[in-house]
């Protein structure tokens, strides 16, 4: 019997009772973690329950086998220099691609798109091209290949410099606990020891991305906006219908390309991201929906990671625990809204979302990263949970498991005995299972993003080919999808792409002729070297003379002709 500790108004019931599943969309764990507590979330069509238990409890059942899709997936991050050429080559080889799906990597959580328009010029999606469309054309051909060799194609929102707003991000996460934390090595480097030296040039403390990444602060980073449509309001009444204290507050002023001002610091700031959708009172939520179904894509995924909204909304007092219902509650409207938005123009499009590593994990929260969301999301509104996980919406829920640290300096380990990479994926996917919320592990390729490899590359935990053989053989067979990020990124020496794809392939899908397919090498060909011009020849003389009985050509212009040297010198001509 399953023992959790819910943060907020859940308990655990008094009373334990024996619950198991009547849907192949719910397990038996589900059931009995759900409805026993108060208050229950038990949909009477997934579970039915029993009396109380009788004592002793019985013996723990074999580990289910995972319900759900089996998804073997990569995110593809289109906007790099070669990412449009890599996009072609994977729908070339669709069929045989060790993956059966793909989530097309980032647009604008600011997006704006009118139905039928056909292009991508405000979508910011940064497709390498300078095609009038911005690359519709060729992903549109792209979506039609894959799909047809066997691939579902998803386009993602977010990611995370379109959810980092680097002055707030700079101010309340990474300063805003001290200078002991794990970023703030960036304010040493790049602010001389000062948060008061942030600024637009040097973008916070380069804190969102490094320097060397050479990003703009008004079109690398955007945040996730509050629109001001009847569909947005819509979901945050249906939020607040269900929300329990402390009551949601909405910040429809943060609006990308406009100034806001910091209520605490009393600091006008400009919101990186473009206005356009708020110009012309659009819903960026609804427009993402409308160019996916334009697409005929299988799905969209909200990748939502706005720890700077977190930390700038908190409630509790220093110096902690926290909370951070603020950031449930928006996140929550932004899945409603676009959940609404599937249900009115492409009820048979899936939904997806990224998920932190942590955001099952229940207890205090101490700030800097969204610990607890989707475990909220999912006791103050299963509903939103479920329409992610189960049913013909469902998309999945992706765990970021990856960019994670041993740094105890910094508690970044779950416990002192759970440090190594593969204990750290196995404890937060077992949050997840623990909390009845099917979800993906997740892998990252080569170099992870953090911790930083140059300050604190001793604390990485990249992805080896041992690591990827214990987790796929010790997690992955108990979740029923895995992912990656990121589908062309470099091996650096640990598991590569095809590696992954192929591992978790075989372990999902045996059997499966796709499953020893490769991730195609996709580079640009170098464009070829000009061959040196030679210089030019001297013009073929007309000239001949005859030199031992053979004609000559002339190489300083005397002589006779040819005809008049072949009679005097005989036919053969040199």
């Amino acid at each position: 019997m399953l023992k959790l500790t819910l943060v907020g108004v859940a308990t655990v019931s008094a009373v334990e009772r024996t619950c198991h599943a009547v849907s192949a969309a719910a397990s038996d764990s589900w059931c009995d973690a759900n409805c026993n507590y108060n208050p229950p979330n038990c949909p009477s069509s997934l579970c039915k329950c029993d009396g109380p238990s009788p004592s002793p409890s019985p013996s723990p059942s074999p580990t289910p086998v995972p319900s759900g899709p089996k998804v073997v997936g990569g995110y593809l991050n289109i906007a790099k220099a070669d990412g449009l050429v890599q996009l072609k080559a994977l729908a070339e080889k669709a069929a045989t691609l060790p993956i059966n799906r793909i989530w097309i990597a980032f647009l604008s959580p600011a997006m704006l798109y009118t139905p039928g328009s056909k292009t991508l010029v405000s979508a910011g999606m940064q497709i390498p091209t300078i095609a009038q469309d911005a690359g519709y054309a060729d992903l549109a051909d792209a979506v039609l290949k894959l799909q047809a060799g066997g691939v579902e194609v998803f386009l993602s929102m977010g990611g995370w410099n379109y959810n980092c707003f680097p002055y707030f991000y700079a101010k309340y996460s990474v300063g805003g606990y001290g200078t002991s934390t794990p970023n703030y090595w960036k304010v040493d480097t790049y602010c001389d020891g000062s948060i008061d030296n942030a600024n637009e040039d040097n973008q916070y403390c380069y804190v969102c991305e490094p320097k060397s990444e050479g990003t703009d602060i008004d079109l690398d980073f955007s945040v996730f906006p509050e629109p001001a449509t009847d569909t947005w309001k819509a979901a945050i009444k249906y939020v607040e219908g269900k929300a329990s204290d402390p009551a949601p507050e909405w910040h429809p002023e943060f609006i990308p390309g406009k100034q806001v001002t910091d209520s605490k610091s009393g600091k006008s700031i400009k919101v990186p991201g473009s206005s356009a959708y708020a110009d012309q009172g659009r819903d960026p939520y609804e427009d993402f929906v409308y160019l996916a179904k334009d697409l005929n894509v299988s799905g969209v995924d909200i990748d939502y990671e706005e720890m700077w909204h977190a930390d700038y909304h908190k409630t509790g007092s220093s110096p902690g625990p926290y909370k951070l219902d603020q950031t449930t509650y928006k996140y929550a409207a932004i899945i409603k809204d676009t959940a609404d938005a599937i249900t009115a123009h492409a009820p048979n499009m899936k939904l997806s979302t990224a998920a932190a590593a942590v955001g099952a994990w229940s207890g205090k929260w101490w700030g800097g990263n969204l610990k607890g969301v989707w475990l909220q999301l999912h006791q103050k509104f299963p509903e939103l949970s479920m329409f992610l996980t189960t049913g013909s919406n469902a998309g999945g829920i992706n765990v970021m498991t990856y960019d994670l640290s041993d740094n105890q300096q910094y508690h970044e380990c779950p416990n002192d005995s759970t440090c190594t990479l593969e204990k750290q994926v196995a404890f937060y996917m077992d949050t997840y299972d623990k909390a009845g919320i099917p979800a993906n592990v997740g892998y990252e390729i080569g170099t992870p993003a953090y911790p930083d490899k140059e300050h604190d590359g001793s604390h990485q935990l990249p992805l080896s080919k041992d690591k990827l053989s214990t987790l796929v053989s010790q997690t992955q067979g108990k979740v029923a999808g895995g992912f990656f990020w990121e589908l062309f990124k470099p091996a650096d020496g640990q598991a590569s792409p095809t590696e992954v794809a192929q591992a978790v392939c075989n372990k999902l899908l045996p059997g499966e002729a796709r499953c020893s397919g490769e991730i195609p090498s996709a580079s640009p060909s170098p464009a070829p070297s000009p061959s040196p011009t030679p210089p030019p020849s001297p013009a073929p003389s007309d000239k001949f003379k005859c030199v031992s009985n053979q004609c000559i050509l002339s190489s300083d212009g005397s002589g006779v002709s040819k005809a008049v040297c072949s009679a005097i010198c005989g036919a053969s001509v040199v």
